[in-house]
């Protein structure tokens, strides 16, 4: 009998301890106003960054009008390691040449030149007055990328951009006739830094002549130049403008032809 007590009292004490294990941690008297309330573990979102893709896009949201100029720089040396900017612009666009030639003065003081004399059946496509825009090597351009960059880099953005004034005009006249086209245009001249040159493409070649006492170049092209066949390129007397001539691979257009179109060109 004394063994059996002895298992019982036992057998209770485990079961005392066993509840006492199971119990809830804090817990409170039955009847305490201080009762815990049970919560729901609430899960917590990190934000994620916008991608460059993203915030590029977010940039060219609105579409340019005519006459904008802007200029975006990726402050990222992943997706811009040569910390190149980007420029886009939306040109003038006319089916005028009076309408153009209003515009290209209210922008720069200049007149547009136009053929007087045009081989037959060519009819006026469109006039398209575009900006110049610096070149990837000038001062010009590295000065806008160091302060476009600074101001990325002041404002902490990964991706900035912002307005260039339009300064300078090039002028692009295209001319039609059963899908040949003769396209001329015009430019402010513009003098390479020393060390650079103009590489001349495979299958090119030069020829040197003279329109109305100033030197051009005439060149036919190779493989490497899309639909264009020969082009002449010209200055103007005081050097101030510089001109080019282009036709496309179908044209009939011989030299001559084309130095009499040059030879015709008057102010409009």
């Amino acid at each position: 009998m004394i063994i059996k007590k002895s298992a019982a009292i036992t057998a209770l004490s485990l079961i005392v301890l066993m509840s006492a294990v199971s119990g809830t941690a804090g817990a409170v008297p039955a009847g305490s106003k201080n009762k815990s309330k049970a919560t729901v573990p609430v899960e917590q979102n990190t934000p994620v960054s916008p991608t460059i893709e993203a915030l590029i896009a977010k940039e060219n949201a609105v579409p340019l009008k005519a006459g904008e100029i802007k200029i975006l720089y990726v402050n990222d040396k992943k997706s811009n390691p040569d910390e190149t900017l980007s420029i886009s612009y939306m040109p003038y666009r006319f089916s005028s040449t009076n309408e153009a030639a209003q515009k290209l003065s209210s922008l720069s003081g200049k007149s547009l030149l136009i053929p007087a004399s045009l081989p037959e059946d060519y009819k006026l496509q469109d006039v398209v007055l575009n900006p110049v825009l610096p070149m990837f090597f000038s001062t010009e351009y590295k000065a806008l990328r160091d302060q476009i960059k600074a101001k990325a880099q002041a404002a902490g953005k990964k991706v900035i951009s912002q307005s260039l004034k339009w300064s300078e005009t090039e002028t692009s006249i295209t001319y039609l006739r059963n899908g040949e086209r003769v396209i001329l245009k015009s430019a402010p001249a513009y003098t390479l830094p020393e060390g650079v040159t103009l590489a001349q493409l495979p299958g090119d070649q030069d020829e040197n002549s003279t329109i109305n006492g100033v030197e051009s170049v005439y060149t036919v092209f190779g493989p490497h130049h899309g639909d264009l066949k020969v082009q002449l390129v010209w200055s103007s007397v005081d050097g101030g403008t510089d001109y080019k001539l282009t036709s496309t691979k179908n044209t009939a257009q011989t030299k001559a032809e084309l130095e009499a179109i040059v030879t015709s060109l008057i102010a409009q």
